[in-house]
């Protein structure tokens, strides 16, 4: 009796049929080739974008998007989002306030930065109509809005100097663009992890993980836009401590708790922020603020 033994590449364990054959080898090997030229692409199109921000004089990577591009990109998403607020307010007078006040912090950017170069953005200053949500906001290229449930709990000038040079800041750090870029990076992560997987398990877990990590950058900017806001009011006179009453007012419309812990919130706490505000006013100004700031 002849024995028949097993033929070189068939279905045993090492066979074609097996969890590492041939064919699914191979296959494997293509999914890792192309997620990594997903990946590589992804990767130098970000790290390579990278431009010289005109005030700050800081390299940042903006997607290769120039001011130019960048002003009309808020341009064209004014009316949209003006229409999500309700509109324009009707409070002429209050436009008014939100405009002059707005100018007047735009004013001192060269005497923050004095090495900077001509303000290339386009800003405006726009009070909405929605008496129910409290926020304010900023477009790249130079939009600034505040809503009229904000503005209607601000007390005082200088609390809204704060708020208008906070948005001003996002300008300035072209944070916008920023984070367009980085989610861009992060779709492309995601995408090319995906491919290689041969499933959505790897990307759904890439996924998380970088949102978290975007939700720790928007904290970042958050804080830096009120590092931001502080050098403007105090060029323009006003005083930065009105900022404090903007974040108390901030938590008791929020209801007066955080109602997440903050590493799941694209902002700060405002109790927090409050805190780190009171620390950067002691730090840049250690014999005290000038004197005759408006509140």
């Amino acid at each position: 009796m002849r024995l028949r033994l097993p033929q070189r590449g068939g279905g045993g364990l090492f066979g074609r049929r097996g969890p590492l054959g041939g064919g699914r080898l191979a296959a494997l090997k293509v999914r890792l080739a192309i997620g990594a030229v997903i990946a590589l692409v992804a990767l130098v199109g970000y790290f390579m974008n990278t431009s010289v921000n005109p005030i700050t004089g800081q390299s940042q990577r903006v997607g290769g998007i120039d001011e130019a591009q960048e002003i009309q990109m808020g341009l064209a998403s004014m009316q949209q989002m003006a229409g999500e607020f309700g509109g324009e307010s009707s409070n002429a007078q209050a436009r008014a306030l939100v405009d002059q006040v707005g100018r007047r912090l735009l004013s001192v950017v060269d005497d923050v930065y004095p090495k900077s170069e001509t303000i290339p953005w386009q800003f405006s200053f726009t009070l909405l109509a929605d008496d129910q949500t409290v926020n304010a906001f900023a477009l790249p290229g130079g939009p600034c809005f505040i809503t009229e449930a904000l503005f209607k709990r601000l007390e005082t000038e200088g609390q809204l100097a704060g708020v208008m040079g906070h948005e001003i800041g996002h300008v300035i750090h072209r944070h916008g663009l920023e984070r367009m870029a980085k989610g861009k990076l992060l779709q492309g992560l995601v995408g090319a992890a995906n491919v290689a997987g041969g499933d959505m398990g790897a990307g759904q877990i890439l996924a998380v993980v970088g949102n978290t990590k975007m939700l720790k950058y928007g904290r970042e900017d958050e804080l830096e836009c009120d590092e931001e806001g502080i050098k403007l009011m105090v060029a323009a006179g006003y005083d930065p401590r009105s900022m404090i009453g903007v974040m108390e007012i901030l938590k008791e419309a929020s209801g007066g708790a955080s109602p997440s812990p903050e590493w799941k919130s694209s902002h700060p706490h405002p109790e927090n922020r409050a805190q780190r505000i009171e620390e950067l006013i002691a730090t840049a100004y250690p014999n005290g603020l000038p004197q005759g700031l408006r509140r």
